[in-house]
């Protein structure tokens, strides 16, 4: 026999669950490329011989041709809806090692790439699971990051637009494995989010010290450029990277002048 108490926290289930589950504004759903060509994801340049890279108008990255987009809301707005709904709310490593910290599932080469937590909204615990590319930059923010979204998905939040990515891409449920960068519509004032290609950005620091004329500078230069407006280097690696081409350019200057004493004595 149902008492009143008993319904009431029913009644009190159902409108938290409602309050998840609720659509979010389309100022905060972002539009995530998810790259469809094999040939292009698997290469560290994101294009292939039958692909080159082009500015893409729906999400404006510079990214292959050969794409969809994925409806997505990022982690900061996942996190906003659960404070509004429970702000006693928590997560934790599902398991971690001896020293307190967390067990993430790795690659061949040890990189990290999964990521198990539990996540607890209303005195109910759910698990998650988030992962990356092999290659990714900030692996643990990211597969956090992942994982409470895809937690709070178990609680229904933004689940429509979890449905809309299964039916437009079945081979993966998770919105950032293999996917390109996240692009959504900014507020007024937001500063776009930018993440390091680290592997590019050490590659281009030998190469600016390493290089003998300022043609190969004025050419990284131009790389530079297009991982900027890629937003695949932050302001901060940029302006390190500017100070090492500088550097050289100065060098090669000097030793120029040099030289040319040189000869004229």
């Amino acid at each position: 026999m149902t008492t009143p108490s008993d319904t009431d926290a029913l009644q009190a289930l159902l409108d938290t669950s409602n309050r998840l589950r609720a659509h979010f504004s389309d100022d905060v759903v972002g539009k995530l490329p998810r790259v469809t060509c094999g040939g292009c994801r698997e290469s560290r340049s994101g294009e292939c011989a039958k692909h080159s890279k082009s500015r893409c108008k729906v999400c404006d990255q510079w990214i292959s041709p050969q794409h969809i987009h994925i409806d997505f809301v990022g982690h900061a707005d996942v996190t906003g809806r659960l404070l509004d709904v429970d702000p006693a709310w928590n997560w934790d490593f599902l398991a971690t090692d001896d020293n307190g910290m967390p067990i993430l599932d790795h690659d061949r080469n040890g990189n990290p790439v999964g990521l198990w937590i539990t996540l607890t909204v209303g005195g109910i615990t759910r698990k998650g699971y988030g992962s990356c590319p092999s290659n990714q930059a900030d692996a643990v923010k990211v597969l956090i990051g992942d994982a409470l979204r895809n937690a709070a998905m178990r609680f229904g939040v933004a689940l429509n637009l979890w449905s809309k990515g299964e039916r437009a891409d079945p081979t993966a449920e998770n919105a950032i494995a293999q996917g390109g960068k996240a692009r959504r519509r900014l507020r007024k004032g937001e500063q776009p989010e930018r993440v390091t290609d680290k592997a590019w950005l050490l590659d281009a620091l030998r190469r600016a010290q390493g290089a003998e004329d300022d043609a190969e500078l004025v050419v990284l230069e131009a790389e530079a450029k297009a991982k900027y407006d890629a937003l695949e280097m932050t302001q901060h690696d940029g302006k390190g990277l500017r100070a090492e081409i500088d550097k050289r350019r100065r060098m090669l200057t000097q030793n120029k002048k040099e030289e040319e004493m040189s000869d004229a004595a």
